[in-house]
């Protein structure tokens, strides 16, 4: 099904994108700069939020079919010192402290020891260095009745849904798994407001109720409301020791 999800994957997050995603993204990445990693790159939907200041960039991307997507808008002209890869966030294949900064987007939610794998990320980083994550929020309301729809379903004995969030996180959760991995908080956002079922029952409403509703990021309810969870954080000095 890989094939499937690399061929649909730019329009069906197209929505959820323009709403908000792409402008928390890019406000989250504006500041990177020297070697930058980022892992489960997908498609290349983050490519454009980049900035030029950035002298190495490496894009992990372990689905063949998904890598070939990224590589046709890699070789675009305007892109330069990018290199890919098909390593995967369980085993990343670089030396300690090698990345000023690493980019995680939906990624956290696909596999099975998020502390392991935000330790392996901590490694990775050079002390100072800065992370950006992306991923599904499972205290959103979206994620709290789609999990109960497909409990139901599991109940009455029908086929098991598709679901590409197994592991979705909740954010006072990751954010204390930051911190044991030694990684402070700078910045967070709840945003993606979208909605179950409408989400799947009529596309263009969802995307509209999505941008009505993008200033309640800023609110106290975002954490209840926005589908994605959105954070950066940054290498502590005595993370850097300790692993030193």
């Amino acid at each position: 099904m890989s094939w499937l999800m690399a061929a649909v994957y730019d329009r069906c997050m197209r929505g959820s994108e323009e709403a908000c995603l792409a402008q928390w993204r890019a406000e989250l990445l504006r500041d990177l700069s020297g070697a930058v990693l980022e892992v489960g790159a997908g498609t290349g939907v983050t490519l454009t939020h980049y900035p030029r200041s950035i002298a190495r960039l490496v894009l992990c991307e372990p689905d063949a079919h998904m890598r070939r997507k990224l590589k046709k808008k890699v070789d675009a002209p305007a892109l330069r010192n990018i290199e890919i890869s098909d390593a995967s966030l369980d085993s990343l294949p670089f030396k300690a402290g090698e990345f000023d900064a690493v980019v995680c987007s939906l990624v956290l939610c696909s596999v099975s020891d998020q502390r392991a794998a935000l330790a392996e990320i901590a490694r990775v980083l050079k002390p100072g260095g800065q992370v950006v994550l992306t991923i599904p929020n499972r205290a959103s309301a979206y994620h709290v009745a789609r999990s109960a729809y497909l409990g139901a379903r599991r109940m009455i004995g029908w086929p098991r849904a598709i679901t590409y969030a197994a592991n979705p996180c909740l954010p006072w959760a990751l954010d204390r798994a930051l911190a044991a991995a030694g990684l402070r908080k700078v910045a967070s956002r709840a945003c993606n407001f979208i909605f179950f079922p409408l989400r799947e029952a009529h596309e263009r409403a969802s995307e509209a109720l999505n941008r009505a509703l993008t200033p309640l990021a800023a609110t106290p309810i975002a954490p209840f409301l926005g589908a994605q969870y959105i954070i950066k954080a940054q290498k502590t000095a005595w993370q850097s020791a300790s692993s030193g």
